[in-house]
């Protein structure tokens, strides 16, 4: 009997407020792509949506502290049937994994990227008032969204956080010989946003329309929600980030 083929592994890299539950959702919904969420978050073993209160399992936060490698395994071993298998990793969330996986040409390389950096602090921000990290459209709508104040230092430190993850992950990539695929937070919501990754993945075909797409937490115009706006405003002016503060497109 001919063994099948082994899935694609695959690990999708990215900083915080950038779309990735958005993106797991829909690679998930295609047929031959299981997507897992922060299966190494610090609270939780975050799977898949469609699994999440059913009584699958990868293991024990237990097991996974003290063999990240032979987690790693079982999750690339448990495939469902489908022929890619992946997760997401939001910066250093858990850096023996992290090292792990990174060096490691057998796992391919989707890095996810925000263009407005000044609307994923916002969504930060947003996110730590509320509570609500992820709200997804079949559970009701959202909270209103509260005003928040955005302090210029803390907001250039988590810029300068990013930046240097994504620098130091492109970097060893580079360094190890390996491709992968970048996409844009801004870009997912076309019709052909997620294409560059269902082809990189070998994914044929389109995935099907996710149950329970993500809401868009961040209002459109910053100014809606920044509580200190026009000083904010004025901090920025002449910067590179006085566009990406009055932008107003998604």
């Amino acid at each position: 009997m001919t063994k099948p083929p082994e899935a694609v592994r695959f690990i999708i890299l990215n900083a915080t407020r950038t779309g990735s539950n958005f993106l797991c959702t829909v690679l998930n919904s295609h047929p031959g792509i299981l997507c897992h969420h922060e299966i190494f978050n610090p609270h939780v073993i975050g799977v898949a949506r469609h699994l999440q209160g059913s009584d699958f399992r990868l293991g024990s936060m237990e097991e996974r502290e003290s063999d990240p490698v032979a987690f790693l395994d079982r999750v690339w071993r448990t495939d469902l049937g489908r022929a890619a298998v992946g997760f997401k990793m939001c910066l250093w969330q858990h850096e023996p994994a992290y090292h792990a996986v990174v060096p490691d040409a057998s796992v391919r390389k989707i890095i996810l990227k925000r263009r407005n950096r000044v609307k994923s602090f916002v969504s930060l921000l947003l996110a730590r008032q509320t509570g609500e990290w992820v709200v997804y459209d079949d559970r009701g709508a959202p909270a209103p969204r509260p005003k928040v104040h955005v302090d210029p230092a803390a907001l250039f430190e988590n810029i300068a956080l990013h930046e240097r993850f994504y620098a130091e992950t492109e970097r060893a990539l580079h360094e190890t010989g390996q491709e992968h695929v970048l996409l844009w937070y801004e870009d997912l919501f076309s019709p052909t946003g997620v294409e560059p990754a269902l082809a990189f993945l070998g994914a044929e075909g389109r995935p099907a329309q996710p149950e329970g797409q993500t809401w868009k937490l961040t209002p459109v115009a910053l100014r809606e929600t920044i509580a200190n706006f026009d000083a904010l405003s004025k901090e920025l002016r002449g910067t590179v980030l006085e566009a990406e503060l009055h932008e107003t497109a998604r």
